[in-house]
């Protein structure tokens, strides 16, 4: 009896091990889908499109980016963004990282490629993305998040994204056109398709832009919505509106 003693306490002890390290890989496991769930629970609540920021991507020189938002609301601790893009090669590049609102307005330079000791290297060939904005309170959790596509076209007279088509752009420069997720400035009537905006480091933007849908196409030009019929300059916002 006292030799079996020593065999059933290790029978014992690794009994336990064994459930131990089952219990230890359940909570470990567990987290990543609550994390999942609790963001997807979160990410349902959409904003207004009175709440949500206007937001630009604005080519700057070279492979540069202006991002910006303005009119933010409800005072975000952070806000996070993320933009995923594709090189002439196929393989997926971004760029990430948090900014700290400024009042209402929010803005980071960024740039499509690399730069170390004074040398850049630009990514080629990239023509599109999507870009993720996420708002967080001082807790860190996500209070708010809008998701985009953009397009981008380099010496170029036209241009589309899904929704809008524009025709007739300067043939030199490179212009882009994203979803705004927000407005500049209060609509002139109910929207009812957009807000869509298009950016240029060009230094006479126009063009001629065509949306999918029905209603009036209106333009803004940084301080005034107008009727469009043709060409314009009032790039800087588009919606359809009854």
């Amino acid at each position: 009896m006292q030799k079996a003693l020593p065999v059933v306490i290790i029978v014992i002890v690794v009994l336990g091990i064994i459930g131990g390290g089952f219990f230890a890989y359940k909570q470990i496991t567990k987290p990543a889908s609550t994390i999942e769930t609790e963001e997807e629970t979160e990410t349902l609540k959409e904003l207004s499109l009175e709440d949500k920021p206007y937001t630009t991507l604005v080519p700057g020189p070279s492979c540069e980016f202006t991002l910006s938002l303005s009119g933010i609301q409800g005072s975000p601790e952070s806000v996070e963004y993320e933009i995923v893009y594709k090189n002439e090669e196929g393989v997926t590049q971004g760029a990430s990282g948090t900014i700290k609102a400024s009042g209402e307005s929010s803005t980071k330079k960024l740039l499509f490629g690399t730069e170390s000791s004074g040398h850049r290297r630009c990514d080629k060939g990239v023509s599109g993305g999507n870009i993720t904005i996420r708002f967080r309170n001082d807790e860190g959790k996500l209070i708010a998040k809008m998701e985009s596509s953009f397009s981008i076209a380099e010496d170029e007279t036209e241009l589309s994204v899904k929704g809008l088509k524009v025709e007739g752009l300067p043939s030199k420069g490179k212009h882009l056109a994203m979803k705004t997720f927000g407005l500049p400035e209060n609509a002139p009537g109910k929207v009812e398709y957009g807000p869509f905006g298009v950016f240029s480091n060009s230094k006479s933007l126009s063009g001629s832009p065509k949306m999918e849908g029905s209603g009036t196409l209106y333009g803004y030009d940084g301080s005034e919505w107008m009727k469009i019929s043709g060409k314009t300059s009032a790039l800087e916002a588009l919606i359809l509106s009854q």
